[in-house]
């Protein structure tokens, strides 16, 4: 009788054993409400082992980790085998259909109000709470911003903090907590896309000319640049050898001064010895002065002329001699009267 009572015993702990992982928290609900409140809730810490009567408690535990909610057009990438996107329409009418990855998590002090109010499970708690609520919160926001809006960065960025600001208050309340919201690859209807598409390309092709006409500019730039440098050699070229002509022809003006200068003294001092010796020869003694200078030219050379009819000899120097002697002679009479006259007049 003993034992039986032993083994009911252990049976029945063994039955109301419970354990938590070290990433799950533990919640145990009280359903016949004997010894306390009938849905009365406790949360079990994680990595644990806790003793729960059976029959009269349920057992369910919830991760605690992060989960990602992933909406994508992809069927390899999204939650579901279908694509998943979220659609919604700008201020301008146009649909854009965008891929939004949503990363959640149960908050541990939370964890029987999503018992009692969601799921048991995540995929309860996904689909339940965080799917509709994630899409109807992000159509909500992203609706107010226009086509052309979206495509600046600061815009797009500010509404999406702005969706996952919103979406963490609706989740709040189901013990949901929001870490983080992406909004990733977006697409347009295709007509407004292939619209799109062709403005991309005419914008391309004029920044494709503008890039064209700057590169002109600068290669102008740069060849007239190298002209004006060839200019500028060249200028500077004919400006030195202007400055060496000059100097050569200074120098040769020069030297043909000074030697003009060197001529023009000779010149000068021949014309004066010229005009002395006249006025020496004017003067009394100036025939004395012409016979010295022909006998001095004609002194120590022998002359002899010969006929073409006789061949008689005459003796040159002799002929010369007798000039000069009968020049001597009227010289002298010729001062003798003056002296006689000068005499007289004394």
């Amino acid at each position: 009788m003993n034992r039986s009572l032993v083994f009911l015993v252990l049976a029945l702990a063994c039955a109301g054993c419970e354990s938590t992982s070290s990433t799950e928290v533990g919640v145990r609900t009280c359903l016949f409400g004997i010894l306390e409140k009938r849905g009365e809730q406790q949360v079990y810490p994680p990595g644990g082992v806790y003793m729960v009567m059976p029959f009269v408690n349920s057992w369910a535990t919830l991760p605690i980790y992060q989960q990602n909610l992933l909406m994508n057009a992809n069927t390899d990438e999204g939650d579901r085998p279908v694509p998943d996107d979220i659609t919604f329409k700008t201020k301008d009418g146009n649909n854009v259909h965008i891929d939004v990855n949503i990363m959640w998590r149960i908050n541990p002090e939370r964890a029987a109000d999503v018992i009692s109010r969601v799921g048991h499970s995540v995929d309860e708690i996904k689909e339940r709470v965080i799917r509709p609520v994630s899409r109807a919160t992000i159509r909500d926001v992203f609706n107010k911003i226009t086509s052309e809006e979206y495509y600046h960065v600061d815009i797009k960025n500010r509404v999406a903090a702005e969706a996952r600001e919103m979406l963490e208050k609706e989740l709040q309340p189901f013990g949901i907590l929001v870490d983080s919201m992406q909004v990733q690859q977006h697409r347009f209807d295709p007509e407004y896309q292939a619209a799109i598409d062709a403005q991309k390309q005419a914008e391309a092709d004029v920044q494709t000319l503008l890039e064209q006409q700057k590169n002109i500019v600068v290669q102008k730039q740069s060849e007239l640049q190298a002209k004006r440098a060839e200019w500028n050699q060249k200028l500077e070229d004919s400006r030195g050898q202007a400055g060496r002509i000059r100097n050569e022809a200074d120098a040769y003006a020069s030297k043909r001064s000074n030697a003009a200068k060197a001529l023009l003294a000779q010149a000068k001092a021949e014309s004066d010895a010229t005009r002395k010796e006249a006025e020496a020869l004017n003067k009394l003694g100036g025939d004395s002065y012409v016979k010295m200078q022909l006998a001095r030219q004609f002194s120590g050379k022998h002359i002899i002329l010969v006929p073409q009819s006789n061949v008689s000899t005459m003796n040159i120097n002799q002929i010369m001699g007798m000039i000069l002697n009968e020049k001597a002679q009227q010289s002298s009479t010729a001062s003798e009267p003056s002296a006689s006259s000068e005499e007289s007049k004394r």
